[in-house]
């Protein structure tokens, strides 16, 4: 019965911080109360926190280069209004803002991205207005999805650390612990999606290109993958 018990706290615990982790961290991940708790629970509790920064500030670099990517093509093929809301919706992203700002800020640009790659598929016989911010673009766009495709194995080494970390741990230790498992949710999640989306609109630029004569980087973009696992 007892077992039963802890078995459910713990299942639980680990259900409520993969959905509101980055919460519990705010709350917990003070400077004030990190200082307060025993070791070794006030190390992983730090660890905890600067892994959440490091993770944050990768990803809010990768979404401001493919929100720029996506203006530049926006401009380059006569979308002017839509290119100026994506460039403005990535300048408003910087070293200080949180995963949950570049979020946000994706989910708002996503109709504007996929209108984008709508016109660039649906202009047969159209000629680009700028070739040169085109080809720029494109190239904003790879080094965007290489970015995004780091975080991806940045989140999985943290999950990995994460699941071996709670091993042996205290309920209250593993309150503590698993906001690790952010990482693997959004790994699982949104990162693996949103790269599978680029990839498809990688081809659309570059039968773009090939229509117009138009010489853009070539680089391939490859598939993340997690403990042998392709997405």
């Amino acid at each position: 019965m007892k077992k039963n018990l802890i078995r459910s706290v713990i299942v639980s615990t680990i259900a409520f911080a993969i959905v509101g982790c980055a919460a519990l961290t705010d709350t917990i991940g003070t400077k004030e109360n990190i200082q307060k708790l025993p070791e070794p629970i006030r190390s992983q509790v730090q660890q905890i926190v600067d892994q959440e920064h490091a993770l944050a500030a990768k990803y809010t670099a990768g979404t401001k280069q493919m929100l720029l990517a996506y203006s530049s093509i926006a401009d380059a093929i006569g979308m002017k209004t839509q290119a100026a809301t994506l460039k403005a919706e990535a300048q408003s992203l910087n070293s200080g803002s949180s995963l949950s700002d570049s979020r946000k800020a994706l989910s708002r640009s996503k109709p504007l991205m996929r209108a984008v790659e709508n016109k660039l598929a649906s202009s047969k016989g159209k000629q680009v207005e700028s070739q040169a911010k085109f080809v720029e673009g494109v190239r904003q766009h790879t080094e965007g999805y290489l970015i995004e495709v780091q975080l991806a194995a940045d989140a999985g080494l943290k999950a990995a650390q994460a699941a071996k970390s709670i091993r042996g741990a205290s309920p209250m230790q593993i309150i503590l612990i698993t906001p690790q498992f952010e990482p693997l949710y959004y790994l699982a999640k949104d990162v693996p999606q949103f790269l599978a989306q680029e990839r498809k609109f990688n081809e659309v630029c570059k039968d773009y290109a090939k229509e117009r004569k138009i010489s853009i980087p070539n680089k391939p973009l490859p598939t993340p993958k997690l403990a042998g696992v392709s997405f």
